[in-house]
């Protein structure tokens, strides 16, 4: 899988990459991730990629076609003699989609990023200053938020998102059912949070470890996980039962 994040700061990210299991992903080549910095397709030599807002207001907004070219270096030919988003539509790969980090876009959620982790390419417009360009949109699949707060741009959604996805890769993880029995996966038609883990030591001041988990039942402490998991979650979230 390729991942492609369009960013203004390009250094906010790499840091992110070159870490753990994302930076372990990469070496094993099992995903791709490019960043690509928005000003090296500025209009001018002094790196404008913005613009004030048509009828005042505070703030800058990105320019379409900045990012237009932007697109059209990522993804080479795809928008030549396109005047619609209909007709992006027909020549669009089915196993790519190009995403937009923004505030007013929907909720971000596991299935999401399951969904993502099956695309051969996704590309990721971080979101910055006061917006972009609504004619943006057209060239957009989706708008995606993280949480309905605002952060200063798109740059910390886009590593949540690439590393959301790429530990769902077949292969990154060590363990794959590690991604099966988490929080947000579905148990017997139910999204739960993940039950309680313990480990060593098996009492500290006191406070034991479920004798469950000793026991070396395997089916008992499955059937533990699964009724601690309805627990957290009839707890913590108890709006994800009636969904």
């Amino acid at each position: 899988m390729k991942i492609s994040i369009i960013t203004l700061f390009p250094s906010m990210i790499s840091g992110f990459l070159s870490e753990s299991i994302l930076k372990r992903a990469q070496e094993k080549k099992l995903v791709e991730i490019e960043v690509i910095n928005l000003r090296d397709f500025a209009i001018d030599d002094y790196g404008s990629v913005d613009d004030r807002p048509y009828g005042g207001g505070a703030g800058m907004v990105l320019r379409v076609d900045v990012i237009h070219k932007a697109l059209c270096h990522v993804i080479p030919n795809l928008f030549r003699d396109l005047s619609s988003k209909q007709m992006l539509k027909q020549v669009q790969h089915d196993k790519q989609k190009i995403i937009l980090t923004s505030a007013r876009g929907k909720t971000y959620k596991q299935e999401t990023a399951q969904e993502y982790s099956k695309l051969d390419h996704l590309i990721i417009i971080a979101g910055h200053y006061e917006g972009v360009d609504e004619r943006v949109l057209e060239y957009v699949d989706e708008e995606i938020s993280v949480g309905d707060y605002v952060l200063t741009g798109g740059e910390l959604p886009a590593c949540i998102i690439a590393d959301s996805i790429t530990r769902l890769i077949p292969g990154v993880l060590k363990r794959e059912e590690a991604t099966q029995l988490e929080s947000f996966s579905k148990v017997e038609g139910k999204t739960l949070l993940e039950y309680p883990q313990y480990t060593r030591p098996e009492i500290f001041e006191g406070k034991k470890v479920p004798e469950i988990l000793l026991s070396g039942n395997h089916k008992s402490v499955d059937d533990w996980r699964k009724a601690q998991a309805l627990k957290v979650t009839k707890n913590k979230r108890p709006d994800l039962l009636y969904k």
